[in-house]
This record gives structure tokens, sequence and C-alpha cells, in this order.
């Protein structure tokens, strides 16, 4: 140790006397400059969300270019360490003066890292110039910034060893330069194997999973939101030991005996096989330091109760949006999803890709379906679909984020629920006990079977069991069956039976949950379903009146409305106003009174016609608007459809109706399962930069100019002084 002192102090000052240092801290700055320039184009555009997570995260963690233009540095810092003493005669005085390989080469490789940290300093006026034209009070999570300065240093040091390593393999310190920035860059692009090639995740998850633990810009980037894991430390580890392991072999070159040199280089390979096994290991068994303020870092204790009970693997697939102004808010759907998949590594195995709208598993389309939007709609604004047990569900970017206009006019995230959308999406699939949903027949309802031109249930059939619900036809001969937790009668054309009706009575009055679905005119009159005394009971009605809104009418679809804001503040419509359609086709008007509400309801311009043999025309017969087309009961346990025809395959397949996810949340409801879990959603850390065109040009000038310009400047007077005072 005394060696190494001594050699770390005496490299020290010989560089401390180089101006080459001082160039190459000017090259760094340069380097950060253009990193911090960019952050501050992102974080002061109008057009756009500020980066989401830690202050200077986008700065520390980097892009491509600047990650080459900092290998180049470090190269240059380590590659004169050794190879430049070895052609002019200096490592041989140095050896035998008294200090052997091993204590040469940490001597120089901390002497190298002490000047990499020094460099660092300057960057710390960045902090000045966001509080100058920051928009917000908010604070600074001064441990998140500490420790992400502290992970760019202990990633310096380890890239530092590979460079003096190339050092000590040549006498030529352009060779060198050359061997150590190649080494340097392969290190690297090992991590960004998987950015390089976007169908990794997908055709090879296990691999992508390996490549991402060990990239550097994904280990910078946990640093920098102030998240200390212990694989980012192991691989930091690994690669410093290794790496100060074959310099001192390479070191050893020609001085020493082959024997001893075979020694050192088995030595190197079987440190190289602990650290690797160190990693995996740690890979295995994820755990970490969340040092940031806010705890951003921490998943809720429900999501980890969630992800330690998933009866299965489990996968997740971001769709990302073609929206560019949206990647900010899908970078971080990415780190939380990445989160959780690492803590359901003890547990079950939860996959984590992103894919373009273009190669979305199932296609887009279907996707869309999913979430009740149009594929266009989706596409610019992304989703996350969760998979789990041949069981799908689409979590839309309205599930987890709010963006509003902040005071500026530019795009705001007020609000991000991402961890519990997602935990609530895989609770919902995982449920060991799935609700049974019963649907009558026998009086010619719409069928959960295939039926000729689409008239069936069968898309609404198929959403039920995707959420994990089970779907089973319901032939009632006597009570209701205790396993059915709800009954669906979808548009009887031949009225229920009165012991039917008095069963489905007392299996509501048990707690169990009915669906009514008006059907159709039959030749041209309004059938009776039979179980009008069970809705009377609780407040509803289905009137002999068909709903009509020429507000609200489709041209290409005769007697048909499509409702975009209709829907009353409930958390079945939630997600739906102004955002998710819904078509009614002939819908028969919903007649509520006491505590029974509507749910869905056409404008204050509609109203029920009652004659249906002549065109449609308002009168004093008819019923006054805003008609009801659907709504709840007093008992929340009931609910009735103006229209089962809404609902039909036929219908739902143009994909202009989201009807079938609207039933799905309507049977959550009623059977009492809410989808979220109680996870809280989470204020965004997003600073927003207020500046003029000019103010952003003298900024950027000034970081990328302005601060290397000082350190070279000062580095010079220090030198010029230094050299007048040793005269």
């Amino acid at each position: 140790m005394t060696a190494v002192y001594w050699v770390w102090r005496r490299e020290l000052a010989v560089m401390l006397r180089a101006p080459v240092v001082y160039i190459i801290g000017g090259l760094f700055l340069i380097v950060q400059g253009v990193a911090f320039a960019g952050l501050v184009g992102a974080m002061s555009d109008p057009r756009r969300p500020a980066p989401l997570g830690a202050l200077l995260e986008g700065q520390l963690a980097g892009t491509l270019l600047t990650w080459v233009l900092e290998l180049v540095v470090l190269t240059l810092l380590g590659m004169r360490a050794i190879a430049d003493e070895r052609r002019s005669g200096g490592w041989e005085a140095l050896l035998t003066a008294g200090a052997g390989e091993g204590a040469a080469v940490a001597g120089k490789w901390l002497a190298a890292t002490v000047i990499y940290a020094v460099v660092w300093l300057p960057t710390l006026a960045y902090l000045g110039l966001v509080a100058i034209y920051r928009a917000d009070g908010g604070g600074w999570d001064l441990p998140a910034i500490a420790t992400g300065y502290a992970g760019a240093i202990l990633l310096g040091a380890a890239l530092l060893a590979w460079a003096i390593a190339a050092s000590a393999a040549t006498a030529s310190p352009l060779a060198a330069g050359a061997l150590g920035f190649a080494w340097l860059v392969a290190i690297f692009l090992v991590g960004e194997v998987g950015a390089l090639w976007p169908g990794l995740a997908v055709d090879h998850p296990a691999i992508a999973r390996v490549l991402d633990a060990v990239s550097l810009r994904a280990i910078a980037t946990d640093f920098a939101r102030g998240h200390v894991a212990l694989r980012a430390l192991a691989v930091l580890a690994g690669l410093t030991v290794v790496g100060l392991s074959l310099a001192i072999a390479l070191a050893c070159a020609g001085r020493r005996r082959r024997g001893e040199l075979a020694i050192r280089a088995l030595g190197t390979a079987a440190l190289a096989a602990i650290a690797v096994a160190a990693c995996v290991l740690a890979a295995r068994h994820p755990a970490g330091l969340d040092l940031s303020a806010a705890g951003r870092n921490t998943l809720d204790a429900a999501t980890r109760g969630v992800l330690a009970e998933l009866p299965g693997p489990a996968t997740l697939t971001i769709v990302e949006p073609t929206l560019g102004a949206l990647e900010p808010v899908y970078d971080e759907v990415a780190r939380v999803a990445g989160r959780m998949s690492e803590a359901a590594a003890g547990a079950g195995a939860l996959t984590v890709r992103r894919v373009d709208p273009a190669s979305a598993p199932g296609g887009l389309t279907a996707i869309a379906r999913a979430a009740g939007l149009a594929p266009g709609d989706l596409a610019s604004a992304g989703a996350v679909v969760v998979e789990l047990a041949g069981r799908r569900r689409v979590v839309d970017l309205l599930a987890f984020a709010a963006i509003d206009r902040g005071p500026d006019g530019a795009p705001t995230v007020e609000r991000l629920a991402i961890e519990q959308a997602i935990a609530g999406a895989l609770a919902a699939l995982a449920a060991p006990r799935p609700i049974t949903v019963c649907v009558l027949r026998g009086h010619g309802e719409l069928a959960i079977a295939p039926g000729p031109g689409g008239r069936d249930w069968v898309a609404v059939a198929e959403r039920l069991r995707a959420e994990g619900m089970a779907v089973e036809d319901l032939d009632l001969a006597g009570a209701v069956p205790a396993r059915c937790a709800i009954v669906v009668a979808a548009g009887p054309t031949t009225p229920v039976t009165a012991d039917e009706a008095l069963a489905i009575q007392d299996f509501v009055r048990g707690g169990g949950g009915l669906i009514v679905a008006a059907g159709g005119p039959v030749n041209g009159a309004l059938p009776p379903t039979g179980l009008e005394g069970v809705l009377a009971a609780d407040g509803l009605g289905l009137a002999p009146a068909i709903a009509v809104d020429p507000s609200l009418a489709v041209r290409e679809l005769p007697n048909s409305l499509r409702v975009i804001d209709g829907y009353a503040d409930h958390p079945i419509n939630r997600g739906f106003a102004r955002i998710r359609p819904t078509l009614w086709l002939q819908p028969r008007a919903v007649i509520t009174r006491d505590a029974a509400r509507p749910l869905i309801s056409a404008t204050a311009a509609s109203w029920g016609e009652r004659d249906l043999i002549a065109p449609p025309a308002r009168d004093a017969d008819d019923l006054a608007g805003p008609v009801a087309l659907a709504a709840i009961g007093s008992a929340h346990r009931v609910i009735a459809l103006g229209s089962a025809e809404s609902l039909s395959s036929a219908l739902l397949a143009g994909g202009g109706s989201a009807a079938d996810l609207w039933l799905a949340r309507a049977v959550h409801f009623v059977t009492g399962t809410p989808e979220p879990i109680a996870v809280a959603s989470r204020a965004p850390s997003e600073v927003r930069l207020v500046m003029t065109d000019a103010e952003r040009r003298a900024v950027i000038a000034l970081s990328v100019l302005g601060i290397p310009l000082v350190w070279v400047v000062v580095g010079g007077a220090v030198l010029w002084w230094r050299r007048r005072r040793a005269r």
C-alpha cells in the first residue's frame, strides 16, 4: 500500500504538470456540454413534455454520441500511463525504485481516476444554470444528484482500468490508444445490442435481460435516479478488478518468466469467471438501495404482493407511440416495468419488451379493439399489453397518465399511475377464482356461440374471457347456480317465465348481479323480457320506445346512435368520455326512478319514439329527452341496457365501438371486483425551463464552449504559475 500511495502521488504530480491533461479535460467538458445542451433543449421545448426522472439524468446517462466521445476521453487519460514510460525508459526506473508491477499499475489507475473525478467538478455549474431558468420551485433531490455523480466516476474508473491495460500491452502510446478505445467500445456496445436490435426482446428475452444488466448506459441511468443496484456494483467491480489484473499481467510481459506469466493469465481468467458468476448471482437476486428523496425507485408493497403471487410467466409489451412528444412518458413506463420485472424474478418471470406499432404482437387492430380505441389513436398514443396465463389486457395511455397544458402552454404530465395500472391489470388476470358470467338462453337471446352474420355475443364473451372471467350458458331450471356471479340476459325475444324471473330475483336479492339488454323490434313491436318486475324492484325499466337523437345519428348505420360525450360520472365510465365511443343500434329508452341513475345517455335533443311504423318524428306522445341508453339500479347490482344488438359481434367487428369494454367494466363493478389495486399514483419529477431562443443559445454556448474554455485557461494559468515557481 505504501508503494501504491507513492506511485499515486508521483503520477498525480506528473499529470497535473502536463498540458495535455488540461486539454483532455477541456475535451471532456465539451462532451458533457453537448449532453447538457441536449437536456436543456428537451427541458425548454414547449412542444413536448419535459423529461421525467432525476434532474440531470439525461446529462449523466448520455446519448450514443456523447458516450463515444467520452470513451475517447477515457482512452486519452489512460493510454500514456504505462506505454509512454516504457518508451522513455521510465517504467524500468520506476520498478527498480521498489514499486512492483501491481503497485505501479494500481497507483497510475488511482491517479487517472482522481483526474477524471476532478474534471467532473465544473459540471456542477449546470445546476446553477437550471436554477436560473427553472419554472417550478420543486426540490433538487440532492441524494440522487450525488449518487449520479458518484456512479459516473465509478463507471469511469472501471473503464480506465481497461484503458491502462491497453497501455501496458505496448510501448507505443498511439497503439495503446487504438487498442484501449477498441476495448472500451466493445464493452459499451455489449449493452447496446438491445437498442441496436429491437426484436431481441421478443425473439430472445433471456439474452436481452442479460445484455440490459451489463448496459453501461442503464447503469449510469440507475445511479442518476438515485438507485444503487447490487447488479450495477457487481458489474463495475468486475470490470475494474479484471481490467487491473489484465493490466498487471501485461505489465509483467518481458520481465517475468513464462511460468509466472501463465499463472497471472490464469488468475485473470479466474477473476473474470468469478466476476461473471457474481453478476449472474446479483441479477438473479436483485437488490439495491433507493437513495432518491421521493423513493421513486421503490415499488409499492401491494405491487410486490401481486408480483409474488403471479401464477406463471407474464409478459409486458410496451407498444411505442408514434407521437414523439410521448417518448418521455414511455421511457418512464419502461423503467417502472423493468423494476417490476426485477422484483418478479424470484417469484414468476415477468418479461418486458418494447415494440413499434407495426410489429405489435397479435396486430395493432386486435390491440386497439382490446383497448376500445381506434387503431390510429392507439398507434399515436401507445399502450402496454399485459399477458398472463393466456389472458390479455391492454393498458392505454389514459389509464396511467394525465397530460395537460402548463402555464406556458407546454405539455405537462400532471399524474402518473404506471405502477398502479400495470399491477392492477396483473392482479385482475391472476385472480385465482374467476368471475363466472352466466348467459341466459332459451328465450331467443343472442348466443355466446357464433351465429349467422355475426348476430351473436361471441366478441363480448371473448372480451370477458380475456379479462379472466368464465363465461357459460345458463339453462335456468330452478335456482340460479351458486357458481354464477352475474346473470346476463342478452336480448330475449320471448319473455322468461314467472318461475325463472322469480329465481333471478332471489339471486339478485342474495347478492348476485344482473344485466338485462333489451332485444330489438320483432314484427313491429318491442318484446317484453319477462324481467320487468326484477328491474322495477331496483328502480329500472325498459320503455316501449326507441331512442332517437339526430345529433348522434350515424349516416352509414341507420337507426343507430354514436355516443362520445354522454357518459355519467361513474366508475364504470372512467376513461370513456370524449375518448371511447359506443354505438347503439335501435336502443330502447331506459327508465330510472328513485336512486337508480343513468350511465349512458343521448343528448337533450333526443326523445323516445313510441311509433315504430312511421318515420321518427318528435311529438307529444314521445318520451322527453335526454334519453338514457344504459342505467344502474339503486342497489348497484342490476344494469339495464337499451339494446343487445349494440354488442353483437357484427357491430363490434368494425372497431368503432367500445361497448364490449364498457360491458366488461360493468361486470367488474356489479360483481364487486374493481380493477385497480391500492397503489397510489405518483407525482412525476418533471423540470421545465422557461427561456427565450436567445437565452437558450447563450446557455448552450456557455456549456459547450464557455466552461471548457475556462477550464483550459485556468489550467494554463496553473501551469504558468508552477513553472515560474520552479525557476
